[in-house]
């Protein structure tokens, strides 16, 4: 497999605003099993093509794609400066998303896409990146740690009917990924 990772562009929404819905229902379908009409309405919120769209046209969002053999199968997002309670320092970001097509976990597309995203962060000298992992998330939460991510501390987030218990996990940029 020949892995190639770039970054997004706003050409790029409808292919990411995709990828966003199907690795989000292959991850977190399983918690909406009962809640279905929830997991549609943040589908189409939080994945509709103009809001993918302005969000790559923001200077403060960046986006990267990975491509396996041509075909797009992750994306990742890196939002600066995102401080948070946990993590008020203004040279604070955020990676919001690193999502992989279930097809491609275990395939070595996590580690380069995570070193392109931090050797961003580094560029821009971000002190910290701090992303939310869902506690049942073993998966995540292992390759974050695996990758010198620390859990600084616990956070929550509703979606429809349902509130879902996160981890807050840190990473100073200068440490490297293993």
């Amino acid at each position: 497999m020949e892995l190639q990772i770039r970054r997004a562009e706003p050409a790029d929404a409808e292919v990411i605003a995709l990828l966003g819905r199907i690795t989000f229902t292959e991850t977190f379908g399983y918690l909406f099993v009962d809640h279905s009409g929830d997991l549609r309405a943040y589908l189409d919120r939080t994945f509709a093509v103009a809001k993918i769209r302005g969000s790559l046209l923001q200077p403060h969002n960046a986006y990267w794609l990975g491509l396996a053999d041509g075909l797009p199968v992750s994306y990742a997002k890196l939002k600066f400066p995102s401080p948070t309670p946990l993590v008020p320092n203004q040279a604070a970001a955020q990676l919001q998303k690193i999502y992989i097509l279930r097809e491609f976990l275990g395939q070595g597309i996590g580690k380069p896409l995570l070193q392109v995203v931090l050797a961003h962060a580094a560029a821009l000298q971000i002190n910290i990146v701090w992303l939310d992992v869902l506690t049942q998330n073993a998966r995540a939460i292992d390759f974050y740690a695996r990758h010198g991510f620390t859990t600084l501390g616990n956070d929550t987030y509703t979606i429809g009917a349902q509130t879902f218990a996160f981890h807050l996990m840190v990473l100073r940029p200068g440490a490297a990924v293993r």
